[in-house]
């Protein structure tokens, strides 16, 4: 896997100001980051198991598109395979029975 590489994507807050997320790969883990676009610097995030669905959704798209290696997104499913969800073929979460 080639090392620092970011993955960037952004949600809507219910007051409906934007966030954007960064999701960073060191070569070794993931790290993230969070910024509002009123001026506020990259801050850590600790992620939740939305914000690793989110990464593993940026990911597909760009694996289906051919700009990553399917080994990328195999590094997001382990994650969440220890998190107890399981993404299946049609890219919907499910709980590990």
């Amino acid at each position: 896997m080639t090392k620092n590489q970011s993955h960037e994507w952004h949600e809507r807050l219910e007051d409906g100001r934007k966030q954007y997320i960064r999701g960073y790969w060191n070569s070794r883990e993931w790290l993230f980051l969070l910024a509002h676009p009123d001026g506020e610097e990259w801050k850590p995030l600790r992620p939740t198991l939305e914000t690793w669905l989110a990464l593993r959704d940026v990911l597909f798209r760009k694996y289906q598109r051919k700009r990553l290696p399917l080994k990328h997104l195999q590094t997001v499913d382990n994650v969440l395979e220890g998190l107890g969800v399981r993404v299946n073929q049609y890219g919907e979460a499910e709980p590990i029975a």
